[in-house]
């Protein structure tokens, strides 16, 4: 089993390095490809006017190889896939730990999820794994549920697609406290802010706080807010299935002279 590893928050990150030690201590084949810094809330951005730079290193954790790219975790997952592992693909990427949550419709601007979105593109399964915030020791107990997961789900039952994983801030990290759930509305509160800058002229800074209480009881959001681990399968696919017919019929009423 061959894992491509990567994330959002850098190939330095902490959770990077907890799935990457959990993977190779079950044997595992795992390669690092994983932004050199930084690069929350990327969302699908792809870098397409200006070089991108890469450092390669095998040294030490078993002789595994690890790729620092310059750019975005979509252009780590391309570059694995289209140049770095051309000739030997994973069988399964997965994207993380994130610290913090990726819930709901927060899915869209997550650099984390979006990395795992590349998976069907590829023909490969993906996972996203987040927490409310790193720790180690949940980080390990994390690790073995991603683990459980690519046994049960992937290889056993052959799932082919992306599953975002989310684990609460308090409640058990263990297979019986996961629950399997769609996403939810992300509501956030002071969502931009007005500030000084060192020259005391107005910026803004997009921030906030998410609002965990208004989502629908059976969603990912309520789920973390009972304490247990949401589970939610997501697809790249965006057509709007139930609204072709709509639109069809709108277009053969057309009563504008264009």
């Amino acid at each position: 089993m061959h894992i491509l590893l990567t994330n959002d928050d850098g190939v330095r990150a902490p959770g990077l390095a907890v799935l990457k030690h959990c993977f190779a201590a079950h044997g595992y084949e795992v390669t690092v490809v994983a932004p050199n810094g930084q690069r929350s809330a990327a969302s699908h951005a792809m870098t397409i006017r200006k070089p991108l730079y890469c450092h390669e290193t095998t040294a030490g954790d078993g002789g595994i190889r690890e790729i620092a790219v310059s750019g975005t975790p979509v252009d780590c997952v391309k570059l694995a896939m289209e140049y770095f592992l051309c000739t030997r693909r994973p069988d399964v990427i997965v994207s993380g730990i994130n610290d913090g949550f990726n819930l709901g419709s927060d899915v869209l601007y997550s650099g984390t999820v979006s990395a795992a979105m590349e998976g069907p593109y590829y023909q490969v399964p993906a996972l996203a794994v987040s927490m409310g915030k790193m720790d180690r020791q949940r980080g390990k107990e994390t690790a073995e549920i991603v683990h459980g997961i690519i046994q049960n789900i992937v290889v056993r039952d052959k799932f082919p697609g992306i599953l975002n994983v989310n684990i609460p801030l308090q409640g058990p990290v263990v297979w019986e406290n996961i629950r399997v759930v769609p996403q939810a509305l992300q509501v956030y509160n002071n969502v931009i802010l007005e500030k000084r800058d060192m020259d005391n002229g107005i910026c803004y800074h997009i921030e906030g706080s998410p609002d965990l209480e208004m989502a629908p009881e059976e969603s990912d959001i309520a789920c973390v807010r009972r304490g247990k681990i949401a589970v939610t399968p997501l697809q790249w696919q965006q057509t709007a299935k139930n609204a072709i017919l709509t639109v069809q019929r709108g277009l053969q009423k057309n009563t504008c002279h264009l």
